[in-house]
């Protein structure tokens, strides 16, 4: 347990770089997005539609997709070491699984990055929600912020019906 610690509590640290670079004072940890990806999958599993998904997964998919980070850091699509991120993502999540003894991330690692299945579709598309509902919050406390820029990259990369339900009644909050 003491070795996962460690690697989550990097994360509890580490602030999401797409909003650093927006000089977001304060911004999110990628702990604190984990997290809330997690209670959207934990508040869509009290729905009809948890036939259809095994939330369980799903959770565990979100709470792990990114400590990774907590080797590699936060590496986005602006940096020149994106191209290498998914090899020093890899290389990071077989690391961490076999030092902290919790072999279960390689599985749900692959199978979120391989994106082939419903519930890692539906984890890619709260990852994107959750940006998406963050920018809304960045806005309201400060008014001269534009980060549309993180909507529209949201809205084009949102896939499930579900993911798309959940954003329709997220885009009116921007729109009230």
């Amino acid at each position: 347990m003491r070795r996962l610690l460690f690697y989550t509590e990097k994360l509890k640290h580490l602030p999401r770089s797409g909003w650093l670079r927006k000089k977001i004072n304060n911004p999110e940890t990628v702990a604190a997005h984990s997290w809330q990806m997690a209670m959207m999958a934990m508040q869509l599993s009290r729905t009809m539609i948890k036939e259809s998904y095994d939330f369980d997964k799903i959770i565990k998919m979100c709470l792990s997709h990114d400590i990774a980070e907590s080797l590699i850091g936060d590496i986005t699509p602006l940096e020149e070491t994106y191209a290498q991120k998914p090899e020093a993502e890899k290389k990071a999540i077989d690391f961490i699984a076999e030092d902290a003894d919790i072999p279960e991330i390689i599985f749900l690692f692959k199978e979120y990055e391989e994106n082939k299945t419903p519930e890692a579709q539906l984890a890619h598309d709260l990852d994107k929600l959750d940006m998406y509902a963050q920018s809304i919050d960045y806005e309201k406390k400060d008014k001269t912020l534009d980060l549309s820029e993180f909507r529209q990259s949201a809205e084009k990369e949102i896939k499930t019906p579900l993911g798309k339900t959940i954003l329709k009644d997220l885009s009116r909050e921007v729109h009230a």
